[in-house]
């Protein structure tokens, strides 16, 4: 089925929820609105649409096509120049980050050395602890207010249009699927491509809905109104999840395996189930947590860095020459021994999309991703899970209808 408008994205559960189609519609006729159950979903304004196509043409949860470099391309992985595993110099971003903070380093090394305006990332909406809100930080203190993973429906492409007024160059920090959205917005709209200065994106195995965080909460036996913060994990490594009320004796702490484990994971969306890129290939540089051994108590936390591009290369050197960084090289293999989860899942992938596809259930065109060489690798067992589990999925939970709760507003 070819999709025309984000409304149908939305409606057939492909939409990411980055925003990057709100940013894109020239006739500035798409809203995000937070969808408790699924997450941040464009809504249009007005039904008097144009169909030009340009909100499709953005959207990563519609296609996304990958350029191999065959010198540089691992299998499952993507573009791969160099792979360290290290932390931040600086303790604060190192304690606060989510693992080693790496990702606010290169952040903040641009910002003091690179000639850029600023860094456009996610950070806690101050209204609404439990929700996020995109920024364009300036300053050290403005980046180290939006360190640590946010677990919850995030749109910093809601905000690319800033590209196109901002008065100098940006690194972009965001999820995989918004620096694949930043990469596809760049190539229609061109004059985007002079303030896009580098894009930074961490690991992701989903964004979970607003309900997951409120059964956290309710978990927690503090109510949404009593919220002064909420913190998803940093202040070690992994950190936990930590909720702070408007009262003193309102606090709520869960570790990372309850919080993420057994809560979140429940509630992550569709279209993240079907994501092939977990890493961050279209960024120029990614980051994430080397789960490849035990984690020590008191750990302060390490991270994996990936150099995508020359561009990429260049900066963290740099930052690692500045004093930004502390890194070693390691061995690529380490990725996938620290994403054992996102590894399976991309190897599952190839069979996920054919069953739907054959259902005449609507999926994303991939190109370039090597899917059916990840499937082979799976055992016969593992093969035919892959497959028959998701044919079960199509009956039991009717994807071969539109979600009625992806329906207007």
């Amino acid at each position: 089925m070819k999709l025309y408008r984000v409304d149908q994205v939305r409606r057939w559960r492909l939409c990411s929820g980055c925003g990057a189609c709100a940013s894109a519609c020239p006739e500035n006729n798409i809203w995000m609105q937070d969808v408790v159950q699924r997450g941040l979903r464009p809504f249009l304004k007005s039904q008097d649409c144009r169909y030009c196509g340009t909100c499709v043409s953005v959207c990563p949860g519609a296609a996304l096509s990958h350029a191999r470099d065959v010198n540089h391309h691992r299998p499952e992985w993507g573009p791969v120049l160099k792979l360290w595993e290290g932390y931040a110099v600086n303790p604060d971003i190192r304690f606060k980050g989510s693992s080693g903070g790496a990702a606010t380093a290169i952040a903040h090394y641009c910002l003091k050395h690179e000639p850029i305006h600023g860094v456009l990332q996610t950070k806690a909406d101050e209204n609404n602890p439990i929700a996020n809100t995109a920024v364009l930080s300036r300053t050290y203190e403005d980046l180290l207010a939006g360190t640590g993973s946010r677990y919850s429906p995030a749109a910093p492409c809601e905000r690319l249009y800033w590209l196109k007024v901002t008065n100098g160059p940006c690194v972009f920090v965001g999820k995989p699927c918004d620096t694949a959205a930043l990469a596809k917005y760049a190539n229609v709209f061109a004059a985007v491509r002079p303030n896009m200065f580098a894009s930074i994106s961490i690991f992701c195995a989903g964004t979970p809905s607003t309900q997951g965080t409120l059964e956290i909460l309710d978990r927690m036996g503090i109510e949404k109104q009593q919220l002064a913060s909420f913190r998803y994990r940093g202040n070690g490594w992994p950190g936990s999840a930590v909720a702070e009320g408007i009262l003193k004796e309102q606090y709520g702490q869960l570790t990372y395996s309850e919080s993420w484990g057994n809560i979140l994971s429940k509630h992550v969306p569709f279209r993240c189930r079907i994501c092939p890129d977990s890493s961050g290939e279209f960024a120029d540089i990614s980051c994430g947590d080397p789960w490849y051994r035990p984690i020590e108590p008191d750990d302060p936390g390490r991270s994996l860095v990936i150099a995508r591009t020359e561009k990429g290369l260049r900066l963290v050197e740099k930052a690692i020459a500045a004093g930004y960084l502390a890194l070693e090289e390691a061995d690529a293999r380490i990725i996938g021994l620290s994403q054992k989860s996102l590894l399976n899942k991309r190897r599952q992938l190839w069979g996920r999309i054919t069953t739907m596809r054959l259902s005449g259930v609507p999926v994303p065109d991939y190109k370039g991703f090597g899917l059916f060489a990840s499937w082979l690798k799976l055992s016969w067992r593992e093969k035919f899970k892959s497959i028959a589990g998701t044919g079960r999925r199509i009956l039991a939970r009717r994807w071969y209808l539109p979600d009625p709760q992806e329906s207007n507003p």
